[in-house]
């Protein structure tokens, strides 16, 4: 409506602001005619009157904005529906929109209805963010037609191309309000069409107000009604906010309540529903247990009460702007429901799970047994009945459970049905045909199963499905093992039943949890010790619960047993214990077994590691068939554990390669070296030195001194994978170790030569191995040692033979042949002086290359002496040439010709006689500079200048 109201107001607000000031009587006057004039002239524009009302007389029907008349009409009249649209049109007459128009339409239902707005077409100016210009105003929690709107709670508002959803009245009124500031610039886009309709109230009132005439609060009884449906107060239209509905459901001893959410859309505010939210109360008031607090959407979501009472509580706030429809909960009262007193049996540990009608769960307590039988045991079962059993073992830092199921009575009678362990739903001859169709007790082991079984929209499945009847001594009965610490137990049954005769009926099983250490082995011992044994060809054991972290005060025990006539060969995929400062808290080591004729068992260490070395591969001693792990914790810390791999091989036929170089096992490289005279010293070179080394490698060496001689081991290179620093040795994919006579073996990898020192055997023998894993090896050049006789002098006496030298520092003798071979390490620890003071002794190398050098110097200097004797005659024929000119004294020195000489322009020398002074030609300066500074004495050729003379002579060039 093109309105008036607020020019009036204004008029009201200025008249005031004239009285109040008590002053400017005239001005007053003279702006109340002039105001008066206006309005006399928007008085005069023609007015449109787009108001309706929408009643009970038409009880559905179309609408739009806005709806105006053909021809101007008076603020009284106001059109009916039928004059606006024809019988078959519900399109409005063409129309001109007024600059500022308001529209209100006003529906009003009868007693006992609401109105529902359905909106088709929407297109207005502006954006759902900003609302300014023209939108809609919905107002739907009216209570009467008259009230004032500014004081009504406003529905909604709505612009742009964002269509308001259906909409339900919360009593029997409903208001839209059009409000455009555009004029017909809305025109070629304004759209605005939907329908109308009365629907009876009675949906919305599930039961009996509680307290009479409250709102949304209803008692719902069983004696009244067993089956019911609750709807949110407008569903399926947008709820009101700032709302709140309470419905309490009361029914008989024995009897439990199904709820069954078959719509679920309540605006979603988060994980723990801050905002909307509908919440089930197992119990009549809100101190009771709550079953569930929801949000968001849902779909089929089922919930039960434990007794005979329960509460529905439903809360709504104010959100960001949202069109969310509400609920639709469908409600039961039974007794036939699964008791769930009698399904627990007092059982310690075993608990409802609340909100279903029989899923259990069942709790450890360390190491304990439980039991759980099917519903009603050792009777009949209720058909329709699906019960979910989840059995939890323990699991935290200190404590792993892995479960145990044995069944005690087993008669779920299926009929057609097979016993089943395969897991499997359908047979492949026939797709139709289902495993234990009509009673199954299914057992979900693996974390998916787990999962789908769990899950209220996933199809449930199986690692085994169980039916009809057997005894507790059959393998069906189990015992069924988790793979970790829990499993899944699954009953139920179908609306069909089938009975066998025999008595009882269902099942009953046993629960055993245990301590679980997470290793793939065959225990040795109670399920609270950590022992296990291994005697597959190939495997991998792990520390406890790997790759979590392993418990405090731990220790297991892991043997792998091998036949006689084969080796075991260990590397480690993980190592990470607890990092300490070198004192050793967790540690692991690794022993080799051997028996004795009386079968007495014989352990020897082989290597203890902590958390500063990481292993590399490792073979058994010769010899030995069987190797035992022994790892042990602390209270102190924890860390991730390692995983180890094994692999057993047929034995090696010697330990160590011998002295030929013949290889009796391909497989194993190396030799067996003894010093004699002649040979006081050598080397020792990874495969293939020099070019990459190769996985599953295994090499052996033995350097044996003559009696009373000791071995000096020399590292020369080093550059296998690996690294050796800040104290942590790593040296998981190759290793080389140096072991001297019962002593502890050194590890050596990586590039750093500071990684090993000169090593002196004790007695008389040294041994070197180099091993690599058999997976993968990044192959790097290799290694170089050189080994040398020698022995430690303690007194010069001791060393003094001529086939023998005395190291300055080191102390150590060695052979007097090794005296200046140009090898570095021989007296070792850095001392060098055997190769110091060598080029007094020269080799016949060195003596042709001297001979070489000197017959190249005669030859030189032979030439030498050629040219100066020819230069000295020449010399001496020169002078005597001067002589003769000289005695015969034919040439003056006005007519003496001069010789050919360099120039020597030095210095000012007298005019020649006969000459004009003004006359003489002299050179320019550039030509004097150049005389001066050229070694060769040549003067190029110059410009010369006549000293009072106008014209220059003839240019000169002059040769020295």
């Amino acid at each position: 409506v093109c309105r008036c109201e607020g020019v009036y107001a204004i008029e009201e607000r200025m008249q005031s602001t004239f009285r109040d000031a008590g002053r400017h009587r005239i001005a007053g006057i003279i702006f109340r005619y002039v105001l008066v004039t206006l309005l006399s002239l928007v008085r005069s524009e023609t007015v449109f009157q787009c108001d309706h009302l929408f009643d009970s007389s038409s009880p559905t029907g179309p609408f739009s904005f806005p709806i105006l008349p053909k021809s101007p009409t008076s603020a009284e009249s106001q059109p009916s529906i039928a004059s606006i649209y024809d019988e078959t049109e519900t399109t409005p007459r063409p129309m001109v929109i007024s600059r500022n128009m308001q529209c209100i339409y006003t529906f009003v239902a009868g007693e006992g209805s609401r109105v529902k707005l359905d909106f088709e077409q929407f297109q207005l100016a502006g954006t759902s963010e900003n609302c300014e210009s023209e939108y809609v105003d919905i107002y739907s929690e009216l209570e009467r037609a008259d009230e004032n709107l500014l004081f009504a709670r406003l529905g909604g508002r709505y612009c742009g191309s964002v269509s308001p959803h259906v909409r339900i009245s919360l009593h029997n009124i409903l208001v839209l309000v059009f409000h455009s500031r555009v004029g017909d610039a809305s025109v070629p886009k304004l759209r605005f069409k939907g329908n109308y309709s009365f629907i009876p109230e009675a949906r919305y009132i599930p039961g009996v107000p509680l307290p009479p005439g409250s709102k949304c609060s209803f008692l719902i009884e069983s004696s009244q009604r067993k089956r019911g449906t609750i709807y949110s107060p407008t569903y399926p239209g947008t709820y009101p906010k700032n709302f709140h509905c309470s419905y309490l459901l009361k029914g008989k001893p024995g009897q439990r309540i199904r709820l069954m959410f078959r719509d679920f859309d309540i605006y979603f505010g988060g994980e723990h529903c801050p905002y909307d939210s509908v919440t089930v109360y197992d119990g009549d008031s809100t101190s009771s247990p709550i079953i569930k607090k929801v949000c968001g959407l849902q779909q089929r979501m089922e919930q039960f009460s434990v007794g005979p009472e329960l509460l529905i509580h439903f809360n709504a706030t104010d959100p960001p702007k949202a069109d969310p429809r509400g609920y639709v909960i469908e409600y039961e009262f039974s007794s036939r429901f699964v008791d769930v007193a009698a399904l627990l049996s007092g059982e310690r540990g075993v608990t409802h799970m609340r909100g279903t009608e029989c899923n259990v769960r069942v709790e450890s307590n360390r190491e304990t047994t439980h039991f759980i039988h099917s519903p009603k045991y050792p009777d009949l079962y209720p058909a329709n009945t699906t019960c979910t059993y989840i059995l939890d073992g323990l699991q935290g830092d200190q404590n792993l459970e892995k479960v145990i199921v044995t069944f005690v009575e087993f008669a779920v009678i299926s009929e057609l049905g097979i016993m089943s362990t395969t897991g499997s739903m359908m047979d492949d001859d026939d797709p139709d045909f289902i495993t234990c169709p009509n009673a199954y007790v299914g057992i979900a082991i693996n974390d998916g199963n787990m999962k789908a079984t769990l899950s209220s929209t996933d199809e449930s499945n199986f690692d085994h499905t169980l039916c009809e009847r057997f005894d507790k001594n059959q393998p069906l009965a189990g015992p069924y093992v988790s793979s970790g610490p829990r499993m899944v137990l699954q009953f139920g049954t179908t609306e069909k039943l089938s009975v066998d005769g025999k008595h009882p009926l269902g099942f009953k099983a046993r629960i055993d949890f245990k301590t679980d250490f997470g290793i793939p082995g065959e225990p040795v011992a109670d399920s609270n010790v950590c022992a296990f044994r291994f005697r597959s060809k190939t495997g991998f054991f792990n520390s406890p619960r790997y790759p979590a972290n392993y418990p405090l005060d731990t220790n297991c025990t892991y043997d792998i047993i091998g036949q006689p006539g084969q080796m075991i060969l260990i590397h480690f995929e993980q190592f990470a214990l607890e990092p300490d400062d070198k004192s050793c808290k967790d540690f692991l080591e690794i022993h080799d077994i051997f028996y004795d004729e009386g079968g007495h068992e014989d352990t020897r260490l082989q290597a203890r590691y902590c958390a500063n070395a990481v292993p590399g591969p490792r073979f058994s001693a010769f010899g030995s068939h069987q190797m035992r792990v022994f790892f042990s914790s602390n209270s102190a810390g924890t860390g991730n554990g390692f995983k180890l791999l094994y692999e057993m091989r047929a034995a090696l036929k010697e330990e160590i390669p011998g002295e030929d170089g013949i290889l009796i096992d391909p497989r194993h490289c190396g030799n067996t070296t003894v010093a004699t005279d002649d040979m006081t010293y050598g080397y020792i070179l990874s495969p293939g030195y020099g070019a990459n080394y190769k996985k599953d490698t295994m090499c052996d060496w033995e350097i044996i001194a003559r009696p009373g001689y000791q071995i000096l081991l020399t590292l020369i290179k080093l550059d296998v994978e690996g690294s050796m620093k800040d104290g942590v040795i790593n040296c998981q994919k190759a290793v080389i170790r140096v072991q001297r006579e019962n002593d502890e073996e050194i590890e050596i990898c990586g590039q750093s030569m500071e990684s090993f020192r000169p090593l002196l055997s004790y007695n008389g023998s040294i041994r070197l191995s180099f091993i690599t894993a058999p997976d993968k090896v990044n192959g790097l050049s290799g290694f170089s040692f050189s080994w040398t006789e020698t022995k430690v002098a303690k007194d010069y006496s001791e060393c003094s033979s001529d086939t023998q030298y005395l190291c300055t520092y080191s102390k150590l003798c060695i052979a007097a042949a090794l005296r200046c071979n140009g090898k570095q390490h021989d007296c070792g620890y850095g001392d060098d002086t055997d190769e110091t003071h060598c080029d007094t002794k020269v080799s016949d190398s060195n003596w042709i290359i001297m001979s070489a050098f000197i017959f190249s110097g005669g030859i030189f200097l032979f030439i030498i002496l050629i040219f100066c004797m020819l230069f000295k005659k020449k010399l001496e024929k020169k002078k005597r040439r001067k002589r003769r000119n000289n005695r015969a004294g034919v040439m003056t020195t006005s007519t003496r010709s001069r010789g050919r000489q360099p120039y020597r322009g030095s210095g000012h020398k007298p005019p020649v006689a006969g000459q004009n002074p003004e006359t003489i030609i002299l050179a320019d300066d550039a030509a004097s500079r150049f005389v001066h500074h050229d070694a060769m004495g040549i003067l190029p050729p110059t410009k010369l200048r006549t000293i009072g003379a106008t014209t220059q002579p003839p240019q000169h060039t002059f040769y020295g």
